[in-house]
């Protein structure tokens, strides 16, 4: 699918399996294409070249298309992303809800674009809804959940693939933590695009204590003027006045060729709407 795809939709679920003999791998792709590829209910399953870096399958079978098909059990959940992220495209609310946030970073980025996110509320929202098409286009730091990745992850992502357009997802405070590695940054002439969701606090910390205890206790902290911080190491700094500047601005960011940061208001007042959607949601599968 093209950019500025309005339809949302999982097309790989893929699990790469790791410190197992080439025999027993090799046992479960064969299990593997028995039950997507050879099972005649039309769903395709992760490219081939994961497991082996080599083609096996007929290119056609892993030809772009909206999947799973009509019918297919997973059916349900796709089309309840569809209509949750197609709800928020016009949004011009502000501050910016999450979902228009990620609705254009995921239209301005081309499907082979990497995306590194941060931990914080923000992370929550961009592993519920930000699509991926294509493996290791969206890297999230779960396990330890180790804040400050996203500004080396994407510098790393963008020597690993210098012909992608990379982009660090973070929060205001996981930003600060290791915000000077944009000297790094500059001084290898890596363009990446650092969007920070600027709330001025530490939004899930804020999220989980409303949700337990319906009050807030030291979360919330000032930030420096992100622009002005920007220009001091020589990168371009960019400040969302209103949320139709949103999309041009995230399109001007990533054909930069230097660091560009652009500092993004959000409205985290989805977080408890979510938390309730969530209460009382049943599983479309």
């Amino acid at each position: 699918m093209a950019r500025g795809s309005t339809e949302y939709h999982v097309l790989f679920i893929a699990t790469l399996i790791r410190g197992i003999d080439e025999v027993k791998l090799e046992l479960a792709w064969q299990e593997v294409q028995r039950r997507w590829y050879r099972s005649g209910h039309g769903a395709h399953g992760p490219d081939d070249k994961a497991f082996h870096g080599r083609d096996r399958e007929p290119s056609d079978q892993r030809a772009f298309g909206p999947r799973p098909h009509r019918g297919h059990r997973m059916r349900p959940l796709r089309e309840a992303l569809i209509t949750e992220m197609n709800q928020h495209q016009h949004d011009l609310g502000y501050p910016i809800k999450p979902q228009k946030i990620i609705w254009d970073l995921r239209t301005a980025m081309g499907l082979e674009d990497i995306v590194v996110c941060d931990v914080g509320a923000h992370k929550l929202w961009m592993a519920r809804m930000f699509r991926c098409e294509h493996p290791n286009t969206c890297i999230i730091s779960n396990g330890f959940a180790s804040m400050g990745i996203a500004v080396p992850g994407a510098i790393a992502a963008k020597f690993a693939y210098p012909d992608r357009a990379v982009a660090a997802v973070t929060g205001d405070a996981g930003f600060l933590m290791n915000s000077q590695e944009i000297e790094t940054a500059m001084r290898f002439n890596m363009a990446v695009v650092i969007v920070i969701w600027n709330d001025c606090g530490y939004g899930l910390i804020e999220w989980k204590q409303m949700t337990a205890y319906g009050k807030t206790s030291n979360v919330r902290f000032n930030n420096p003027d992100f622009v002005k911080y920007a220009e001091s190491f020589g990168a371009k700094g960019y400040r969302i006045e209103k949320t139709a500047d949103l999309l041009p601005t995230f399109k001007k960011a990533l054909a930069d060729k230097t660091v560009s940061i652009i500092d993004c208001p959000v409205d985290y007042g989805e977080n408890l709407k979510l938390t309730a959607k969530l209460g009382e949601m049943v599983c479309p599968i």
